[in-house]
């Protein structure tokens, strides 16, 4: 039987895997090269992907391509007018439309860490102009608890020392304030960080990201590189879209570093890994009583340990995430 050609490609910034905790994406280069490791019954190809080595945009693989996997981050930001750098939107533009055409007989997968980067976007919004057949999306909580635990474990792999926490408050990543589009999403998650920044003050609060209502103290930035300023802060608040019963990579990424992740609204409605209803907020002055007045470490503690309990290994992560991965790719015909 001739073997199945995997191809895993970036469409958008290039991603050169060496080790965790240096790019968003991380949990999914570190179970694809799990899997690829263990699954020699394919063929594999990238594109503007590698292990230790670059592989810019060079459509070779493509073409003989069988799947197509795409590991999705914020994809959406890309059609919200006067988000993107016009010139990099262009240039991965034309790529895309350049470089993946035929695409009606293979198999896209996505890997998802966020549900605005949904089908519907990739059919009519980023492949528009090349008509795809059929998609498949793993989506980060298709693992019990979130795939992301992994950034639990690649953080306590490196061992941070325990100091001085000056920062109450501390939060990284973007707003969702436009949707495709530009149209209004409805999140409203802008006016809560400004109120925060407004009612605790810059001096004990970190931004790091990009954001339209607060002054951030950092740019974007790696993971690994924003830990000094996590490893001193309390707390943070997670926030979902789209989807109440959402869990995101905060919450791990948080408890890694010794922070309270908060909740606002109702996120993880049922329960998946916010077991104490007390941190869960409704506005920006709930969560400040709630620092103002609570037992940091007390809380922590008793968060921590309830969150390890259910903690899945890195092996048990990848043994699932293997299992959904071969169960989508299996399907030997699609229209």
């Amino acid at each position: 039987m001739e073997r199945r050609k995997i191809t895993i490609a970036r469409l958008r910034s290039g991603v050169n895997y060496k080790r965790p905790l240096d790019h968003i994406i991380d949990s999914f280069c570190y179970l694809l090269n799990r899997f690829q490791t263990d699954h020699n019954e394919f063929n594999y190809g990238v594109y503007n992907f590698g292990w230790n080595k670059a592989n810019r945009r060079n459509a070779e693989h493509i073409p003989d391509s069988d799947i197509i996997i795409i590991p999705s981050e914020n994809e959406f930001h890309y059609h919200i007018p006067n988000y993107i750098d016009p010139k990099n939107l262009e240039k991965s533009n034309t790529a895309i439309k350049e470089h993946f055409k035929d695409l009606k007989n293979k198999h896209i997968v996505i890997l998802r860490s966020d549900r605005g980067d949904d089908e519907n976007l990739y059919r009519n919004y980023t492949f528009k102009d090349n008509p795809i057949g059929k998609v498949s999306i793993l989506d980060e909580t298709d693992i019990p608890g979130n795939l992301h635990q992994l950034k639990y474990h690649f953080i306590k792999d490196e061992k941070l020392e325990e100091g001085l926490r000056p920062y109450t408050f501390s939060y990284w990543g973007t707003e969702k304030r436009k949707d495709v589009g530009g149209v209004e999403s409805g999140d409203n998650r802008h006016e809560i960080l400004k109120n925060l920044q407004t009612g605790m003050g810059r001096y004990r609060t970190r931004f790091i990201g990009r954001f339209s209502t607060v002054k951030r103290d950092k740019k974007p930035d790696t993971m690994r590189n924003i830990l000094p300023i996590l490893n001193k802060s309390r707390y943070t608040l997670c926030f979902n879209w789209k989807d109440n019963k959402a869990t995101t990579s905060r919450y791990h990424e948080a408890l890694a570093c010794g922070i309270i992740p908060m909740v606002y609204g109702l996120y993880d409605s049922t329960g998946i890994l916010v077991k104490d209803d007390w941190q869960r907020v409704e506005n920006a002055e709930e969560l400040m009583d709630k620092t103002f007045y609570g037992d940091y470490h007390k809380k922590y503690e008793e968060i921590h340990n309830s969150y390890k309990e259910s903690l899945l290994t890195k092996d048990q992560i990848y043994d699932t995430f293997r299992s959904k991965l071969l169960s989508i790719i299996d399907e030997r015909i699609w229209l």
